[in-house]
């Protein structure tokens, strides 16, 4: 493995492991929070309120699936029925803020609740190939992506 790529990885992982210790979880509640709803239930209610469309006290995963595509046609700028990397960068805080499917569901690729180190790597090969403008199977430096702040400046 190049030594670029194995930079990359540590990089993902580390950023992985930070989002995934900063994500929301809509599921856990907890008591002993104190008082203002911090104890997750208003999330709880919200969701509910969000994605229970039928009205039956449940989320079933049609209805999850009918908000995610909503979200996508909204975030779709071009409006060519799929989201861009751009796009998703833009406006992807939508489907975070859903709270439907966290950084490691989407990481656990045979979604037996365990990250391998293949499930972790896989991320990081799709971002190094989509970035790899001359194919050399690494990342120059005039190839990695510049901060959203940045972009449009050269």
């Amino acid at each position: 493995m190049p030594n670029t790529f194995r930079a990359l990885g540590v990089t993902f992982v580390a950023a992985s492991a930070l989002a995934l210790a900063a994500a929301p979880a809509f599921s856990q509640g907890g008591k002993g929070h104190g008082a203002g709803g911090r104890d997750g239930s208003w999330r709880q209610a919200r969701m509910m309120q969000i994605l229970d469309t039928d009205g039956d006290g449940k989320i079933s995963l049609a209805e999850i699936t009918a908000e995610q595509r909503r979200l996508v046609a909204a975030s779709d700028v071009d409006g060519n029925g799929t989201l861009s990397a751009d796009e998703f960068r833009r406006r992807g805080g939508l489907f975070q803020r859903l709270g439907t499917t966290t950084l490691f569901d989407l990481m656990d690729a045979d979604g037996d609740k365990i990250l391998t180190a293949e499930e972790i790597q896989k991320p990081s090969e799709r971002w190094l190939t989509r970035y790899d403008a001359n194919g050399d199977g690494a990342l120059d430096a005039d190839e990695l992506p510049q901060p959203q702040w940045r972009r449009g400046r050269r």
